[in-house]
């Protein structure tokens, strides 16, 4: 089973957002009725950011929702594989939202210390060491590995193989969305409430 990559976050950006997110005020009707099934008013920056261009919003939100409330990872694995990705892409953003998104899926202070080069991963089980090397594969090569997908093929689904490079790409293109709009942090707001 290959060993997960040592992580190394880029440098933070500046602050200062190239787009700022729109405040309540700000927002056309159609962009408040997209960002209704975020959370209305009090939404994250990120979708207070992307909903400027309506037309991307309405086709982007629902594989964010997919992927994030509807995926065939139980939670635990899904939230190990997003804050990888997070730190992986240098993304303070994602790892902010999906600290506490983690604990309640049940990754614990070590386990995110583990993804994020701050620990050892002995916790881990062999799937999990295996869905962190994917994603480190992922990252740096922009595929999987034959060794790798033999191990994977052995122990996931047709359908977590496929949405497993889905949902880490997804979160690689956030990452830089993210990074490349300057999106800034969300001030104790907590993460998405993707309504019914």
């Amino acid at each position: 089973m290959p060993d997960p990559q040592p992580a190394t976050p880029y440098p933070p950006a500046t602050t200062e957002p190239r787009l700022a997110p729109l405040g309540p005020a700000q927002r056309s009707e159609e962009q408040r009725q997209l960002l209704s099934v975020v959370r209305g008013d009090q939404v994250p920056h990120l979708f207070s950011t992307l909903v400027q261009h309506p037309a991307l919003f309405r086709a982007w939100l629902p594989l964010c929702i997919q992927l994030l409330r509807d995926s065939v990872f139980p939670p635990r694995e899904r939230e190990l594989l997003i804050i990888r990705v997070s730190w992986r892409c240098g993304s303070a953003y994602e790892l902010e939202n999906h600290r506490a998104i983690g604990a309640r899926a049940g990754l614990t202070d070590d386990d995110f210390a583990a993804l994020t080069g701050g620990g050892p991963e002995r916790a881990w089980t062999p799937r999990e060491r295996l869905l962190v090397a994917a994603v480190d594969e992922l990252h740096d090569d922009h595929t999987i590995a034959d060794a790798t997908w033999r191990e994977l093929s052995a122990r996931l689904t047709t359908e977590q193989l496929i949405e497993l490079p889905m949902l880490v790409g997804h979160y690689i293109m956030l990452a830089d969305t993210l990074r490349a709009l300057r999106i800034p942090l969300d001030e104790a707001l907590p993460g998405p409430r993707l309504n019914q």
